[in-house]
């Protein structure tokens, strides 16, 4: 059975993203021609304009229009990208600016995964730009004038949900610097809470991000996309581990001040490569 997207006019929601659920050969054809013919909503109010539209693929979906909420079932994924059409199935004709990601029912959750995460890494690398989150269930919360609020991914059993993004925009706090956190981040955890107004990106239980060789792990972590900044909330039951090994020479924050590391060049003992914090 084929999957296809189909643009949620009804709920006021055209041009910020799309659904999907399974249709005949004949829809499937119509809703590839519909999908050449897209064009982006960059109105003022978009909240979605910044990284682009967001395309969800499903197996099922519930929409409760009481509560404002849109439910997706088992392999999901969602992609927001600018100037890149998404099918959630595959087309019968593949054209130029159409992508198709991969769900074949061969293929195990965890292998339609990580296919789908080289497939977001290959288009986000093109346009320098995305957010892609994978996982078992979404929830999609809206507003009410049913604008999108935020995306909550969860995962069940040994399964984890997984987002990659390539931030826009450079950290105030490092303008000085060679972009010493930039770059393309990834991370799993449990359930990811993407709040797509305030530009940020939550990872609850077993949570785990990297970027630019450095790696946080902790119970909660919180991604900054919008200034490019990791954080882990402090607990006292749980430790929370840092490991940096992306800051180099070429990325090195000059501050006028002479670098702790340059006190010890005499001493025998050799510098590790990398350094580890744990936070109580």
């Amino acid at each position: 059975m084929r999957q296809a997207k189909l643009m949620l006019v009804a709920l006021g929601l055209f041009s910020l993203f799309n659904t999907s659920f399974a249709v005949n050969t004949n829809a499937v054809v119509k809703e590839d021609n519909v999908t050449a013919n897209e064009k982006e909503n960059n109105s003022v109010d978009n909240v979605l304009k910044e990284y682009g539209p967001i395309t969800i693929c499903s197996d099922r979906a519930v929409y409760d229009s009481n509560e404002n909420r849109l439910t997706y079932y088992d392999n999901v994924f969602v992609m927001q990208i600018h100037h890149k059409h998404i099918l959630c199935h595959k087309p019968q004709v593949l054209k130029k600016g159409i992508e198709y990601f991969e769900r074949d029912k061969k293929y195990s959750f965890e292998q339609l995964q990580e296919k789908w995460l080289e497939e977001a890494k290959k288009l986000c690398a093109s346009e320098k730009e995305c957010n892609f989150i994978s996982g078992q269930k979404l929830v999609v919360q809206l507003n009410k004038d049913k604008k999108v609020k935020t995306l909550t991914m969860e995962s069940e059993g040994l399964d984890r949900s997984q987002f990659y993004t390539y931030p826009t925009n450079s950290s105030p706090n490092f303008i000085d610097s060679e972009r010493i956190t930039r770059g393309p981040v990834t991370g799993v955890a449990k359930k990811i809470i993407y709040n797509v107004v305030k530009k940020d990106l939550e990872l609850d239980k077993k949570a785990k991000v990297t970027q630019h060789g450095n790696r946080y792990k902790g119970e909660k972590i919180i991604y900054d996309i919008k200034h490019d900044l990791v954080s882990i909330p402090g607990s006292r039951n749980r430790r929370s581990t840092i490991v940096l090994e992306g800051v180099t020479k070429a990325t090195k924050i000059n501050t006028g001040l002479t670098p702790i590391s340059d006190y010890h060049k005499g001493d025998s003992k050799k510098t590790q490569k990398s350094s580890i914090v744990d936070v109580l």
